[in-house]
């Protein structure tokens, strides 16, 4: 399984900005097209507070609810197999 990047609420900003995000009408944009940034397990662009981590190598952002870590393990466990 590839590694993956988690961190706390007090780092989100940091993260953010790391990997080419920023806050815009308070939801995550790409600095350059300033497009939302959409996870892999919605329709809907997240915030800086439901930004919870990203996957190594790709631009797949996970929000820090069950519901979207869970979706993101299960797609990697099937992955694996």
């Amino acid at each position: 399984m590839a590694p993956t990047i988690t961190f706390g609420e007090s780092a989100a900003e940091s993260v953010a900005e790391q990997l080419g995000l920023k806050e815009k009408d308070g939801v995550l944009v790409d600095k350059e097209s300033e497009k939302p940034e959409i996870p892999s397990d919605s329709d809907e662009p997240m915030t800086l507070e439901e930004f919870a981590g990203a996957a190594k190598g790709s631009r797949v952002f996970i929000k820090k609810d069950f519901n979207s870590l869970s979706a993101y393990v299960e797609q990697h466990r099937q992955d694996d197999e």
